[in-house]
């Protein structure tokens, strides 16, 4: 709340003193160099307490709606026919550890039975849940980790300590191995 009245006193102090200016004497290049400087700190400031009431209109601007960030419930893993053959509930967890099971390092997801499990690392990929999304960091693997996103088809390699925002409907490729995310 404090937030919002700091925003609408800024707005306003900054558009009363924009008619000051347009009002005062002064030569008429700086009269309205600074009446445009005020004005546009007004708008900026009215912009952010706009964003600030209607929070939702602002997730959907920059593709961020519970709809989708809250749908992830599953990592399913697909053979080459791209079937389904396993699946992991993500449900209630926040971490979720991906690569080969060992009695010293257990992981959520065992790719141990995959046909390329050879080149999958003992903890090769995570997926961390954080605000309100799902993400994918590559754990410095020998054979790294790729995602063909929904949205536009195209496969991008995940960079080491670069998480990578997950949408269901995404492939993670590691090795050859492809796990859905739906």
């Amino acid at each position: 709340m404090g937030k919002k009245i700091t925003d609408a006193c800024i707005m306003l102090c900054m558009a009363a003193l924009a008619v000051y200016v347009a009002v005062y004497q002064a030569p008429i290049w700086w009269k309205w160099l600074l009446f445009i400087l005020l004005m546009t700190g007004a708008i900026a400031a009215l912009n952010d307490l706009i964003d600030q009431f209607a929070p939702r209109s602002r997730e959907k601007k920059y593709g961020m709606t519970e709809e989708t960030d809250c749908r992830i419930r599953e990592l399913i893993l697909l053979d080459e026919n791209e079937k389904p053959v396993k699946a992991w509930d993500l449900a209630g967890k926040v971490s979720f550890l991906i690569g080969r099971d060992s009695p010293e390092e257990p992981v959520d997801a065992d790719l141990d039975e995959c046909e390329y499990s050879a080149l999958i690392d003992y903890q090769h990929a995570v997926l961390n849940y954080c605000m309100d999304s799902w993400f994918i960091e590559d754990l410095n693997s020998l054979n790294g980790v790729r995602i063909r996103k929904v949205d536009d088809g195209v496969c991008y390699k995940i960079m080491n300590s670069r998480p990578c925002r997950l949408m269901p409907g995404d492939v993670i490729y590691i090795a050859n191995t492809k796990l859905l995310i739906t």
